[in-house]
């Protein structure tokens, strides 16, 4: 069996497909300064914070951001966010992990209100032994690294990293994840690819809920 005690979701693309929300939340910044962009651009912003994404892929300026993320959650915390679906076998991994002994956390970018109110709008919240993300300004939490030492920090896990995996579907997953010096899953089911995951060097690259399952007990 693995010596990982304590497992670290990451929440879209891991936990749920919340592409649909996102989409449509990002689209209404696009109308609002009247962008050019579309789905393909979206994708690309599921896994960095807004900020980076509104300057490295919208392209706005700096001091506009702040602005721009009102904008977008204005939206997206009304209508948006309640429009994702969990991704089938997770939730049941999950349970399963829990009943085995595992501590289950999550460590996502998204706001960490945000997160709990999903999880808890879906029935899903009780699973989880803790919740961080961001905070809303995006100021003190905002960069993966900074979310999963807060969650470390939160739990007394500082010293117990070796004990601790970070599993997502994104590159920023595996980079935060190693800057804070846990080992990290990429996983294949959300947005992300084996060859993204190769690229930040991922300790294990797992495709499917029952692979994880079959990788944490055996």
């Amino acid at each position: 069996m693995n010596k990982f005690s304590y497992l670290l979701f990451d929440f879209d693309g891991t936990l749920f497909d919340t592409a649909p929300g996102i989409y449509t939340s990002m689209q209404h910044v696009c109308d609002h300064y009247n962008l050019p962009y579309g789905e393909a651009e979206f994708k690309k912003m599921i896994g960095p914070s807004l900020k980076e994404s509104f300057t490295t892929i919208f392209h706005l300026p700096e001091s506009e951001v702040p602005q721009a993320i009102n904008v977008y959650r204005e939206y997206y915390s009304t209508v948006g966010m309640f429009d994702c679906i969990p991704y089938k076998g997770v939730f049941e991994l999950i349970e399963k992990l829990r009943t085995m002994g595992f501590k289950i956390l999550v460590a996502t970018s998204k706001p960490e209100l945000y997160a709990k109110q999903i999880l808890e709008r879906k029935g899903f919240l009780h699973l989880f032994d803790f919740v961080g993300g961001a905070d809303l300004s995006e100021q003190k939490r905002c960069e993966k690294i900074d979310v999963v030492n807060y969650v470390l920090e939160e739990n007394n896990l500082v010293n117990k990293k070796s004990e601790c995996l970070m599993i997502g579907d994104r590159k920023y997953d595996i980079n935060g994840a190693h800057a804070a010096g846990l080992k990290a899953s990429g996983i294949l089911w959300g947005f992300g690819n084996r060859e993204e995951f190769e690229q930040a060097n991922a300790d294990f690259i797992l495709e499917t809920p029952e692979q994880v399952l079959e990788f944490l007990t055996n």
